[in-house]
């Protein structure tokens, strides 16, 4: 959310973007807003200081003002949307909690609450169903990012141990549904080992990522200082008892530090949503 907003700002502003079509004269906008032509002047006044419309003392909203407005009427929206699931309430009221709630909260805090959100109706959505398609589940799931837990384990253990590549990501991950599409974003950091020659401590990180589908290795690509890769080919499972969609992937790993120090390896990533 942009800095320096206020609640009350935040109001103004989605007044001007709902009427950008037809704007109003400050006396009428004022008027609109129950509040004193005087009152109205001043918060255009600060608009006009932070790029938010075109002219001194005119309500029409520059270009940036109106991506701006765009923007925070997505978020009340989404907000208002939540709190209905949440509490009981209706049109201006509801708007106005909305608003305060995207002031309180930090941005991450809101992702968080949208996205369980939207998992939890699309849970509810499921019922009996146990498998889902990555396809499906692009198209059935609103388009969105959604963190999810992973852990990344050794393959050929008779028991479960965490591979190295496990460090090699942040955690949590992303999925990123937009327009029918998904992909999962694992955001690379680096990491510090002891060296199988000669015990060397080194630095490196994930040099290389490959995501093994139905027995073909496909190159995973790379952005925003993190790997990619499409969902549509995995398959989902889900337990209604527990709330949890999950899917596994097999991968292969490349690290910078050059294979004699760390050669290629082959590991299972488990992903967690709930």
């Amino acid at each position: 959310m942009a800095k320096n907003l206020t609640e009350e700002k935040i109001k103004y502003l989605l007044f001007l973007y709902d009427r950008k079509t037809h704007p109003l004269s400050v006396t009428a906008a004022a008027k609109a807003c129950g509040v004193a032509k005087s009152t109205f002047s001043r918060t255009l006044g600060a608009f006009f200081e932070m790029g938010y419309v075109a002219e001194p003392g005119k309500t029409m909203l520059s270009p940036d003002g109106e991506k701006t407005a765009r923007a925070l009427r997505q978020e009340v929206d989404q907000m208002k949307e939540w709190l209905q699931s949440e509490i009981f309430l209706q049109g201006d009221l509801l708007e106005a909690e909305a608003r305060r709630t995207v002031c309180a909260l930090s941005t991450d805090t809101r992702k968080k609450l949208y996205s369980r959100h939207r998992l939890s109706i699309f849970f509810a959505s499921l019922k009996s169903v146990t498998e889902i398609p990555g396809d499906r589940l692009c198209f059935q799931l609103p388009d969105g990012e959604y963190e999810f837990a992973f852990s990344i384990y050794k393959v050929w253990k008779e028991e479960a141990q965490l591979s190295m590549a496990d460090q090699g990501f942040f955690h949590p991950g992303l999925l990123r549904i937009q327009e029918g599409k998904g992909e999962v974003f694992l955001k690379i950091r680096e990491v510090e080992q002891d060296s199988r020659v000669r015990g060397m401590r080194m630095r490196g990180q994930v040099d290389s990522l490959s995501c093994l589908i139905h027995g073909v290795s496909r190159p995973c690509g790379r952005r925003e200082d993190a790997f990619v890769f499409p969902i549509q080919p995995l398959d989902f499972f889900y337990r209604e008892e527990e709330r949890i969609l999950q899917a596994s992937v097999e991968m292969e790993f490349t690290c910078s530090v050059g294979p004699m120090h760390m050669p290629k390896s082959r590991a299972r990533m488990i992903m967690i949503f709930k």
